[in-house]
């Protein structure tokens, strides 16, 4: 594994974002200067102007390809708005039902809730493309709340548990890293670049026909869209030269962190040598402009692979098996000789039905650098509590939480006080005609009193999909239902407030926009006020009403941020709508901005020794709007 940690890989997912248009502007620049001078031998050819440079002319083929380009990435980018669901339905993806019936489609919906708990996302979409035989998968989407993670029918019926769990662990860390954004701006930059070519196809097709003096007219006509279609080519090539140049290492970081995740390089080998045997090729139409995202390289390249998007597979599977290449040698199979390479030090070999590592308590005494390099750095005992976790769930509140119905009362449920009056009071604010989801709030409490408080975060989580399914009316009613269960008593405490901002963030009405990350990373210190608010209400709530240690908590949250004239303040100015406000505007920091703030937040918290169930939740809040997730507490 790269010694970079989460924040140095978003913040070069930025630089590569910066390069990307680069490339796209020189793309571009010579796209302008061949049509240039097309037009220029079609007006020579029209009336015989023999002027070596035409000014108006290479200004008006600057403004309408820049038009024609802008337009054209603009739709794409448009089309693929709502996220990774719009790119997997494109690609020919079939949601994958929340109880699937389908072994195989269970066994995949069960890898992806285990790797999202484990490292602190809701769970994303989850798709099949039942159409494509290749072996391959993908994740797309704008930013963690709405992602989707696909595969092919293939690699549900070739691989294996340990192999696909592999090539999800790779495609969520494609998710962690920012290369989803990235990939999903690259769709929308190539579209803008081969258009040109499709233009020049309608060119031909339409181009005047007729005899006597139009003859020569509509020749020059025909042999201009011709010209389009061959600089159409040129974008092609720079198209798949931007592919190659931003996404092939980022592949070699996705396989180590697949490792990383699983503690099981022969996983992820073994996937990488079956395509080597089989395929991943696709048959979708849109294949090709999507290729970059893919697990491995779903389409024919040119030149020997020279602009592939990948590198080649026997280099991938020698740096997570060395020795590798060395076995091959001996057998033509690449299978065979994955499956025979020694793990590499400090790896152990698989053993069937291992017992997974128990899940403890959150992040007590933990220290903040620690939680800080966690962030976005799952490692195998995270993924091992997750499993112990979905294992110990009661196999009705497991099955409520597949279901949008039962899911709406269980993410209620979640916020309902142990005190019976306060309870009660807080029951009252449902809508008493509605005798079903009462009772559904009333079954889920009961049904999570035995559950451990630092375990109810992660019912939320695996609730999403549930809750993203449900009608947009009662998604409205949900949010609206939750506010008014957190306000009953006119307090609203870390947990529900962290409750509410992810219900906003992920569970969205049709009228609301996808949140997209800024691509102008802004400085910590421009938004000092925000920093301030967020750190007093993390100080306050952990002293629990005793100004002294919230006034230590708030000191040793602020120090090294080196922020002008910074002083707590009281409970009283940190209301919600003050605090949804600061969260939001703290999203646009840069990603090493990001890193402070968070280390910030973490020390307020621990300022007392401890990080309690509340603070612990609050921090996976805070750092889940800003993409920052923080994996599920385990065993050390």
């Amino acid at each position: 594994m790269s010694g970079m940690d989460f924040f140095g890989h978003q913040d070069r997912a930025r630089t590569a974002t910066t390069r990307l248009v680069v490339l796209f502007c020189l793309a571009v620049l010579a796209i302008v200067v061949c049509i240039y001078f097309a037009a220029s031998a079609l007006f020579l050819a029209v009336d015989s102007d023999e002027a070596a440079f035409h000014p108006a002319l290479f200004l008006g083929v600057l403004v309408v390809t820049l038009g024609i380009v802008g337009a054209a990435m603009l739709w794409k980018t448009t089309e693929l708005r709502s996220g990774g669901s719009a790119v997997a339905e494109l690609l020919g993806g079939t949601p994958v039902p929340l109880d699937p019936r389908d072994p195989h489609e269970r066994m995949l919906r069960n890898l992806v809730e285990e790797m999202a708990i484990a490292s602190g996302v809701p769970v994303p979409a989850i798709y099949v493309l039942d159409g494509e035989q290749g072996l391959n998968a993908f994740a797309a989407g704008w930013s963690p709340s709405d992602a989707a993670v696909a595969v092919t029918r293939g690699c549900l019926e070739q691989l294996d548990r340990d192999e696909l769990q592999g090539v999800i662990a790779h495609e969520f860390s494609h998710v962690f890293n920012g290369d989803m954004r990235l990939n999903i701006r690259l769709m929308g930059v190539l579209f803008g670049i081969v258009c040109i070519a499709t233009i020049g196809r309608i060119l031909v097709r339409i181009s005047p026909r007729g005899g006597g003096d139009k003859k020569g007219g509509a020749a020059a006509f025909v042999l201009f869209g011709l010209a389009l279609i061959v600089i159409g080519g040129l974008g092609v090539f720079f198209a798949r030269l931007i592919q190659a140049a931003v996404s092939r290492q980022r592949e070699f970081l996705a396989d180590a962190s697949a490792v990383q995740y699983t503690r099981n390089p022969r996983g992820i080998g073994l996937a990488l040598a079956k395509i080597g045997g089989l395929s991943a090729r696709l048959e979708s139409a849109h294949a090709d402009e999507a290729s970059h995202m893919m697990f491995a390289d779903g389409v024919q390249r040119w030149f020997g692979g020279g602009f592939a998007t990948h590198p080649p597979l026997q280099e991938r599977i020698e740096r997570v098996l060395p020795g590798f290449q060395k076995q091959l040698r001996g057998t033509e199979s690449m299978v065979d000789a994955a499956a025979a390479t020694p793990l590499p030090p400090g790896f152990a070999p698989l053993v069937a039905n291992a017992a997974p590592a128990a899940a403890t308590a959150p992040a007590r005494g933990i220290a903040p650098a620690a939680l800080v390099a966690s962030i976005g750095q799952p490692a195998a005992e995270h993924v091992d509590a997750a499993h112990a976790l979905l294992q110990a769930l009661p196999l009705d509140l497991a099955t409520g939480l597949r279901e949008p119905a039962r899911a709406h009362g269980i993410a209620l449920a979640l916020l309902l006080e142990r005190q019976p009056a306060r309870r009660d009071q807080q029951l009252r604010t449902l809508p008493a005609d509605d005798v079903a989801l009462q009772h559904s709030v009333r079954l889920a409490f009961q049904q999570m009193t035995d559950l451990p408080r630092d375990r109810r975060w992660p019912l939320l989580e695996l609730a999403i999909p549930a809750l993203r399914a449900l009608p947009p009316e009662r998604r409205a009613a949900l949010r609206t239902q939750a506010r008014a269960l957190a306000l009953a008593d006119g307090e609203l405490s870390p947990f529900e407030f962290a409750l509410l901002r992810s219900l906003e963030r992920n569970v969205r009405l049709p009228a609301e926009a996808t949140p997209r990350p800024s691509t102008r990373p802004e400085a910590l210190a421009q938004h000092a006020d925000a920093v301030v608010l967020v750190l007093s209400t993390l100080a306050n709530a952990g002293a629990h009403g005793d100004a002294a240690s919230a006034a230590n908590a708030f000191a040793r949250g602020v120090a090294p941020l080196a922020l002008p004239q910074s002083s707590l303040l009281p409970p009283e100015r940190c209301r919600i709508v003050e605090l949804e406000r600061a969260v939001a505007a703290l999203a646009a920091v840069s990603p090493l901005g990001k890193r402070n703030l968070v280390r910030a937040c973490a020390e307020a918290a621990a300022a007392d020794g401890t990080i309690d169930p509340d603070e612990a939740d609050l921090l996976r809040a805070l750092a889940e709007a800003w993409d920052c997730p923080v994996p599920l507490p385990s065993e050390a």
